[in-house]
């Protein structure tokens, strides 16, 4: 896989099984909410390490990507994006606000209520659907 023109989107999931959603602050896809994400860089030595990088510049949280779950077509920047269900392993909350003008944690329920990427609503519909199991 190309990966300068692929990205990532890390499920981060907390105790109560709620996922980590950031509300887009920039002027593309303001207002919109979506799992931390972001590109491949041109560094990443494969869509793992990207997960981790990009989970841990825009939360401060490290994690561990468990499996890919779905690669999709892009909403933005890239061609294709695949999604990473993870395990939170370290790190404290800090949202990068150059990116982010708030954060929250939701169930899927709760997340499809909410203006969401295109993207993330296509696979958290499938979630809901049962076509994909987080587990």
């Amino acid at each position: 896989m190309d990966l300068s023109s692929h990205g990532i989107v890390a499920l981060v999931r907390n105790s109560e099984n709620k996922y980590l959603l950031l509300e887009d602050c920039r002027k593309e896809m303001q207002g919109s909410w979506a799992p931390p994400h972001g590109s491949c860089e041109t560094t990443d030595t494969s869509e793992e390490a990207g997960v981790i990088r990009e989970t841990f510049e825009e939360t401060g949280l490290e994690i561990k990507p468990i499996k890919k779950l779905l690669t999709q077509p892009a909403d933005t920047k890239v061609k294709t994006v695949s999604f990473w269900l993870v395990e939170l392993i370290g790190g404290k909350l800090k949202i990068d606000t150059s990116e982010t003008s708030n954060h929250g944690w939701f169930t899927i329920d709760e997340a499809l209520s909410i203006k969401l990427y295109p993207g993330t609503k296509l696979f958290f519909n499938k979630v809901a659907s049962g076509e994909i199991n987080l587990e």
